[in-house]
């Protein structure tokens, strides 16, 4: 599950404080159990068109539910690793410049890690995803993201428009 790391350094794991502390910044969190998959499904790193649309089907009663409640219109999935990304180290150097969207940014965890890293309600903290987690960043959140040291991640992404997504660089400022 998910944990929240604070400026001072703080940690919130927790379940019901964590969900709380979410919900009190205005970010949607739900837990989906990658169980279901089967191990390839789950860990593979190199899945085919085919195996995605599995993956998706095994998640479709709650991604058709979030798409209704949410307006979003289309998801897919993003698998970064060393071994299936070949500019991984680039991607992640623009994936860390502070940005927001126009949208939400949602994300469900399939495999791997990563770090949301948030300012909210003048308040910045990290979110440390795992398997399992759905989270949206809300829109118009300055955020950036990296990966863990598993330096991996499997996600689906659910999208209102491919627009809408886009990142926006309103400030030159980098992780740190």
């Amino acid at each position: 599950m998910a944990y929240i790391t604070l400026e001072s350094g703080d940690i919130i794991s927790e379940p019901t404080t964590l969900v709380q502390f979410l919900t009190n910044h205005g970010i949607f969190y739900e837990y989906w159990d990658p169980s279901v998959l089967s191990d390839r499904l789950q860990h593979g790193l190199d899945l085919s068109d085919q195996e995605k649309e599995s993956v998706f089907e095994c998640f479709q009663s709650d991604l058709e539910r979030l798409s209704e409640q949410h307006g979003y219109t289309s998801h897919d999935m993003i698998i970064l690793s060393a071994t299936t990304t070949p500019n991984l180290e680039e991607l992640l150097t623009n994936f860390q410049r502070e940005h927001h969207h126009t949208e939400d940014e949602v994300r469900f965890i399939v495999d791997g890690e990563g770090v949301f890293t948030l300012t909210r309600n003048d308040e910045r903290f990290g979110i440390t995803v795992t398997p399992g987690d759905l989270i949206s960043v809300p829109y118009g959140t300055r955020h950036y993201f990296t990966l863990t040291d598993k330096r991996h991640v499997k996600a689906i992404r659910l999208f209102q428009s491919k627009e809408g997504w886009t990142a926006i660089y309103d400030k030159d400022v980098s992780a740190s």
